[in-house]
């Protein structure tokens, strides 16, 4: 299945970066890592405060968005994540 995604990092509730990509599902275990770190990185500095992934293809808009940060403003019903804790 073919998955297409638009990956954008805010900052100061301004778009910073947007990167849309196409993603074959069979391929999601090798990309995903590799997104996550280097988004993740830039939240941890501080350069990001949210990153929002939008699924192109889903017509559902409480599906369609996925979003994760440090600034809530932007979320719809946002839910605080403790960090400390092991999973």
């Amino acid at each position: 299945m073919i998955l297409r995604v638009a990956i954008r990092g805010f900052a100061a509730d301004r778009i910073q970066f947007e990167d849309r990509v196409v993603i074959d599902s069979n391929d999601l275990d090798k990309l995903l890592p590799d997104l996550a770190i280097k988004h993740a990185a830039a939240m941890a500095t501080f350069d990001l405060h949210m990153i929002e992934i939008e699924f192109l293809d889903e017509p559902d808009p409480l599906q369609r968005f996925f979003r994760i940060g440090t600034d809530p403003s932007g979320m719809v019903e946002p839910f605080k994540i403790d960090l400390s804790r092991p999973s």
